[in-house]
């Protein structure tokens, strides 16, 4: 049976894509069918392709098509990138490309754009990542979060936010790639909250180098 893992987190470059890459990396050399996806992207690198989105091609010997649904050429939100080039994102195309990738693997890792929240189309039917999540019933939710100052405040915030749309994360994902060596620490007091805010603990796991992702999936 398939499964798809919606990868979102607080903000814009919170390592994502990192997480993403390495998730997809282990599940292949574990001999699984999988595949990553990054439908919608902003920004892109002297060969014409977003960055991210070449990460996740080297990662799993793809090509863009497979890979990419939308990639803006401005480097700001795809709602505001859209406007600008005037070619504004379709949520209807989007969610079928994504439903025609996903019926292709066992395991489909989709990784957002931007934080939770950023905005996707403007107009009187705007859109958000979290509409866009909300749009994927099935697929279940890993939230990532940087280690830095001020992420126990943005972690409760976001993880109040998944619950009131009835969308809890499986997975938080704490990125320590600075070595801050402060998530041990956070877990113990950002627990007993989210015990308040989720009817299911969500799995924290502390990731610091590739080898932490083993045990996530």
């Amino acid at each position: 049976m398939s499964r798809s893992i919606f990868i979102t987190a607080t903000d814009t470059g919170a390592g994502k894509t990192w997480v993403t890459t390495n998730l997809l990396k282990h599940l292949l050399a574990q001999g699984e069918s999988a595949q990553a996806l990054k439908p919608i992207a902003s920004g892109v690198l002297a060969t014409g392709v977003n960055e991210d989105v070449q990460q996740l091609i080297d990662a799993g010997n793809a090509d863009e098509p497979a890979v990419n649904f939308h990639t803006f050429q401005t480097p700001v939100a795809p709602a505001l990138a859209g406007q600008k080039e005037k070619c504004a994102l379709s949520p209807e195309k989007l969610l079928t490309w994504i439903r025609q990738r996903e019926i292709e693997k066992q395991t489909t890792l989709i990784e957002g754009v931007g934080g939770l929240m950023a905005p996707l189309v403007l107009g009187k039917k705007p859109w958000l990542v979290s509409d866009w999540l909300q749009a994927m019933p099935d697929a279940e939710v890993m939230l990532v979060i940087p280690l830095r100052l001020g992420c126990m405040s943005q972690i409760l915030v976001h993880c109040a936010y998944l619950a009131s749309i009835q969308r809890p994360p499986k997975w938080i994902v704490l990125n320590d790639l600075e070595h801050n060596q402060t998530g041990e620490e956070t877990m113990r007091i950002i627990s007993p909250y989210l015990f308040n805010i989720f009817d299911k603990m969500p799995a924290l796991v502390v990731v610091g180098q590739t080898s932490d992702l083993a045990s996530i999936l």
